[in-house]
C-alpha cells in the first residue's frame, strides 16, 4: 500500500565560502505539513555534532566537534550559529530531519563550506619600471602572500585582461609550516605606442578569492618618448631606496597628483614585503 508523507523538501542553504573569524548561519529548511517534528540533527562528515528534539528537556544537543562552535543563544531547529570559524571549521556539513510517530519519516540534505583566510596584504606589482620607450620589453609580477586558497592572480593593461601568451602563472607556493599559499603571476610584452593614452599606461594586478576577497593594486607607466617631446615637464622624486619608481615624470599638477597616488602605494607595498618576496621575483628573472 502506498504511503504519503508529510515531511518534505529538506534543504540546506549554507554559504559557500566564509572568512576565518567569521560566524557562518547554516539552515536547515523543510515542510512538515502535518507531521510532528521529531528531531533536526547537524552533521560535519559522518559525525553528529548538534541536535534539536522539540520533545526533549532541553532540546539542544551539542557534542564537542574540533573546529565546531555552536552558539547555542542563536540556534534552534532550523538555524544553526557556528561562532569564531577557523580553517577546521571548513567541510561537508549535512541536515537530517525525522518526523515524529507513527512514521518516523527520515530525510537528508548536505552542502559544503569553505573557510579561507584572508591575505594581510594587497598583492605587490615588482619588476617594472616607472618609464618605457617603444620596443621595450616590459617584464614584472604580482604577488599575493599567505592566504588559503592562494588568490587567483588576473593582469589588465589599461582595464583590459591581458592575452595569455603574455603571461605566466608560477606553481603555488605553500609553506610547510603555516599552510598558507603564496600566488605568483608574471607580465611580459613588447611596448608600443597603442600602450599609452596621454603618455601613460595603467597596468593592473587583480587578486580574489571565491566571493568573499577582490583587491587590485594598480602602477602607472609613462612613455619615455611622449614625455622627452613635451616640454615644460618635472619630475616626482620619491625617497624610498627599495622601490625603483624614484623618477617619474609629469607634466601637470593634475597628472602629478595621479602618479604620486599610485606611486605612494607602490612605494608602501615594496617597504612591506620587499624582503619576504625577493625569492620569488627572482624565480621570473630570466624566464623570458
Amino acid at each position: 500500500m502506498w504511503q504519503s508523507y508529510s515531511l518534505r523538501d529538506v534543504r540546506v542553504k549554507i554559504p559557500h565560502t566564509i572568512r576565518r573569524g567569521q560566524k557562518a548561519i547554516l539552515k536547515c529548511l523543510y515542510d512538515i505539513e502535518d507531521d510532528t517534528l521529531y528531531a533536526v540533527k547537524w552533521y560535519k562528515g559522518r559525525r553528529e555534532f548538534y541536535r534539536y528534539t522539540p520533545s526533549e528537556e532541553p532540546p539542544m544537543q551539542v557534542f564537542q566537534f574540533p573546529g565546531v562552535r555552536v552558539d547555542r543563544s542563536t540556534s534552534n531547529e532550523t538555524h544553526l550559529v557556528l561562532d569564531s570559524s577557523t580553517i577546521a571549521t571548513a567541510g561537508k556539513y549535512s541536515c537530517e530531519v525525522s518526523a515524529d510517530a507513527p512514521s518516523f519519516h527520515t530525510l537528508i540534505a548536505a552542502a559544503e563550506l569553505q573557510v579561507v583566510e584572508l591575505p594581510h596584504h594587497q598583492p605587490l606589482i615588482t619588476g617594472i619600471r616607472s618609464r618605457y620607450h617603444n620596443g621595450d620589453i616590459l617584464r614584472g609580477n604580482c604577488t599575493s602572500r599567505h592566504s588559503k586558497p592562494a588568490a587567483n592572480l588576473t593582469w589588465t593593461v589599461n582595464n583590459e585582461e591581458v592575452q595569455p601568451s603574455h603571461v605566466r602563472h608560477f606553481k603555488v607556493h605553500r609553506d610547510p609550516k603555516s599552510e598558507m599559499q603564496t600566488s605568483i603571476i608574471a607580465l611580459h610584452f613588447l611596448v608600443n605606442e597603442h600602450h599609452f593614452e596621454k603618455g601613460k599606461m595603467k597596468i593592473r594586478c587583480i587578486a580574489q578569492i571565491g566571493d568573499v576577497y577582490y583587491t587590485t593594486t594598480e602602477k602607472i607607466v609613462l612613455s619615455a618618448t611622449y614625455h622627452h617631446h613635451h616640454h615644460n615637464y618635472h619630475y616626482q622624486r620619491y625617497e624610498n631606496d627599495e622601490n625603483e619608481f624614484n623618477n617619474v615624470i609629469t607634466t601637470n599638477k593634475d597628472y602629478a597628483a595621479d602618479v604620486n597616488q599610485y606611486a605612494l602605494q607602490d612605494r608602501t607595498l615594496v617597504g612591506q614585503s620587499a624582503g619576504s618576496s625577493n625569492n620569488y621575483i627572482s624565480q621570473v628573472q630570466g624566464v623570458y
